[in-house]
Formats: structure tokens, sequence, C-alpha cells
């Protein structure tokens, strides 16, 4: 048997917890590709005068 690790999931096999941690990072810089992408079309989009 593997020996488990202790993660913020629980205890998990090193397999399972360098999976969750490449999920992690996958979604952290998603969110941040998306964060960026909204800041440029706002600086691209026209500003109205009201």
């Amino acid at each position: 048997m593997s020996k488990m690790i202790h993660t913020k999931f629980g205890y998990e096999t090193q397999e399972w917890a360098n999976a969750d941690a490449e999920l992690e990072k996958w979604l952290r810089e998603k969110k941040e590709r998306e964060e960026n992408k909204i800041k440029q079309n706002r600086k691209r989009s026209p500003k109205n005068n009201q």
C-alpha cells in the first residue's frame, strides 16, 4: 500500500496529491488569465461620457 500523506483534502496517496496540486495550479492560472482578459477588454472599450 502506498504511503498516505495529509493534504487539505484529507489523506491521499502521493499520486492523488500530485494530481490535485496540478489541478489547483491550472485553475489558479486560468483564473488569472480570465481576470487579465477582462481588464484588457475594459481598457479597450470606449468610455461613456454620460
